[in-house]
């Protein structure tokens, strides 16, 4: 089971189209056509990408960049795909300070070659957005997100799958922003789009479950926010469902819907079945390449808000520890999230009449708030 989350995994949190190999490498444009060297490396980086390997894929596709580079020159479209796929393998392993210059040169190469309004601009402009999105960076995402959103709705229209995916990552910005009545309009724009690829076997575009999953949990979350428990419920029981019916039943995209659902019994009161859904979610996130990452900081963090209402103040604490170290590693110290996970850490710590540790926590996350108000 283990090996199959780990093939499956890679194409979770993308919300980018990702596959930027050889295809696009020939129609940006200048100089000479890939050589088959190349196209067999940065098939295999792909292919391990997709695997879940991504310290072998890193490996490949630093030879693919070095192979382009050695062939073309450092402005060559086949050098801005290998810089693309190796910043994606570096993104989903956490490492986003590795990411964000290899992006950027992709970016800049594209732009230089093709001129600032082509597809795959956009697919740069879209990936880097995300990127930032991932480390809370919402003002700096939100023009290259509207960029790639003009490019691509006018190379395709306004109901291709690249919109869609634009949309998504935009309305998951403005979540970020505190936003829910903007994202809610993107996040049912995007649904609508990708919902029509649904049961067309030879049609699907890349990632239509990642991207349909992903929209009925970001209006679930909103839903769910407003008190609309209801509507919230059928949102993460549908998404549970598709993913449920086209994944292994243990895949990580599966655990966000679990969490999210949890979240919504939190919310009511409803503890014990909060308990059962967020520990599902923790194990399947366990076993898969997110241990460590902020999407399992998140469920152990909904975990703890369980154990916190009933009392178990010890088992909170351990919980949110956990979550805080994973936050600071891959978000760094000044993040909102390891604010908020350091204003729950206090709490507990009051609760317990750990006053020393509870001001500390406090004041930690005061500072963290202070200095995203400033900016």
């Amino acid at each position: 089971m283990g090996i199959l989350l780990k093939t499956i995994f890679a194409v979770i949190c993308s919300c980018t189209l990702l596959l930027s190999g050889p295809v696009v490498a020939q129609r940006a444009g200048k100089g000479a056509a890939p050589s088959d060297e190349w196209k067999a490396l940065l098939q295999e980086a792909t292919t391990l990408f997709f695997q879940g390997k991504f310290d072998s894929g890193v490996a490949v596709a630093k030879k693919a960049l070095e192979l382009a580079e050695k062939e073309h020159g450092p402005n060559h479209p086949t050098v801005a795909a290998s810089l693309n796929r190796l910043a994606e393998l570096h993104r989903l392993q956490g490492q986003y300070a590795a990411a964000e210059p290899l992006y950027k040169r992709s970016l800049a190469i594209r732009e230089g070659l093709s001129g600032p309004t082509r597809p795959e601009v956009a697919q740069s402009l879209n990936n880097l957005a995300q990127l930032y999105v991932m480390q809370g960076q919402y003002a700096v995402a939100e023009p290259l997100f509207n960029r790639a959103l003009a490019i691509r709705q006018s190379a395709y229209g306004d109901s291709h799958p690249d919109v869609a995916t634009t949309l998504n990552g935009l309305a998951e910005l403005y979540v970020g922003q505190g936003k829910p009545a903007e994202a809610e309009v993107l996040y049912k724009r995007s649904l609508a789009i990708w919902e029509k690829f649904l049961g067309q076997q030879n049609a699907q575009p890349p990632g239509l479950v990642n991207q349909i999953a992903s929209s009925l949990n970001g209006l679930a979350a909103i839903y769910g926010g407003q008190g609309q428990y209801e509507a919230a419920e059928s949102m993460y029981k549908r998404a549970i469902t598709i993913i449920d019916d086209s994944r292994d039943r243990d895949h990580p995209l599966m655990s966000r819907a679990l969490a999210g659902l949890a979240s919504l019994h939190v919310r009511q009161g409803q503890y014990a079945s909060a308990e059962v859904l967020y520990k599902r979610a923790v194990a399947i996130l366990e076993n898969s390449l997110d241990r460590d990452h902020p999407r399992m900081a998140a469920a152990l963090h909904g975990l703890a808000d369980v154990h916190s209402a009933r009392g178990e103040n010890a088992a909170a604490e351990a919980l949110l520890k956990r979550a805080l170290d994973i936050r600071v590693t891959v978000l760094g110290e000044k993040h909102p999230l390891v604010a908020a996970t350091l204003e729950k850490l206090a709490a507990v710590y009051a609760n317990q009449n750990k006053s020393a540790e509870a001001k500390q926590s406090a004041d930690r996350a005061a500072a963290i708030r202070l200095a995203t108000q400033r900016k």
